[in-house]
């Protein structure tokens, strides 16, 4: 059976983000609440893929991450639901790039208690890995590195402001259905505006994954206590959302700005259809959180 090749900051996000991370990246209803429900056998699978767990270390991951889930459906979904419901009552008036901040802002947050609550997992982990473990996690994520890059060379130059309006398209149309011309010329009013940042990318997921390197061996080296240790995770987790550097951050904050003043161009001129389909996704999202809250979690597998 093939690993999951995404990052290990992925795999690290995705035991943050559960359910937001699933509906991001499916559009089946099915397959948001399959992944949820068995998140801890598929969160453990991927990180035993950086580190080569052991059966000791596997059984605390499929543990706590399933405490994890079991608190995160009882006392997250229905926030996130009434979430999505003020998103969409918001559709039948203007929306302005402001208002597509706030609700990033509004995200952010719920991760950012998301994460305060996982720090104890992933530090009681960290408190458990050897060198070699680590050191096994780095060549991984310098492998991935390395072949991001072989792609991003192998790329470069080739792909067009063509080629990126068309990918910015099939994102946005998952959400309202096919784009109108005018919709298609803001598209790539805005993104003619901004530099094709996927160097940038790559470099600043390379300097998390070295700060996340950093922060797990200062862990090991130190064996600090588990409450000291859920300290230093936590600040990592906080400087992903706000980094130190002021370069860094300024760079981060560009890009959600320009974003949200094209999202905002984009719903100001929408359809009465789009806007209905815009709304009928967010509201199936909604059912789907809504199920989700009321389950029980499934057993998982082995």
């Amino acid at each position: 059976m093939r690993r999951d090749s995404k990052s290990l900051l992925a795999v690290l996000r995705s035991w943050l983000l559960l359910a937001a991370a699933a509906i991001a990246l499916s559009a089946c209803s099915t397959g948001v609440r399959l992944g949820y429900n068995y998140a801890d056998t598929l969160v453990t699978y991927s990180i035993d893929g950086y580190v080569g767990l052991t059966p000791e270390q596997e059984q605390l991951v499929k543990e706590r991450a399933a405490a994890l889930v079991a608190w995160h459906r009882s006392t997250q979904l229905r926030d996130y639901v009434q979430l999505i419901e003020a998103t969409r009552s918001k559709l039948a008036g203007p929306v302005t790039a402001t208002d597509v901040l706030v609700f990033n802002q509004a995200v952010n947050a719920r991760l950012a208690a998301l994460g305060d609550r996982a720090a104890p997992d992933l530090a009681q982990l960290a408190l458990t890995l050897t060198p070699d473990q680590i050191t096994k996690m780095e060549r991984k994520l310098a492998s991935d590195n390395s072949k991001a890059r072989r792609e991003l060379v192998q790329f470069a130059g080739k792909e067009t402001l063509d080629d990126r309006v068309k990918k910015y398209a099939e994102r946005v149309e998952f959400w309202f259905g096919s784009l109108s011309r005018e919709q298609l010329e803001i598209v790539r009013a805005s993104l003619a505006q901004r530099p094709n940042n996927a160097a940038w990318w790559i470099d600043e997921r390379e300097r998390r994954q070295r700060e996340l390197i950093a922060v797990v061996q200062r862990i090991q080296a130190e064996r600090p206590n588990e409450s000291t240790a859920a300290g230093w995770v936590r600040g990592y987790f906080s400087q992903l959302q706000s980094p130190a550097d002021p370069e860094r951050r300024r760079a981060i904050e560009q890009f959600r700005v320009g974003n949200a003043e094209l999202i905002a161009q984009l719903i100001s001129v929408a359809s009465p259809e789009q806007k209905a389909a815009l709304s009928r996704k967010l509201g199936s999202f909604v059912d789907d959180l809504t199920s989700l809250a009321s389950e029980r979690a499934a057993p998982s597998p082995g």
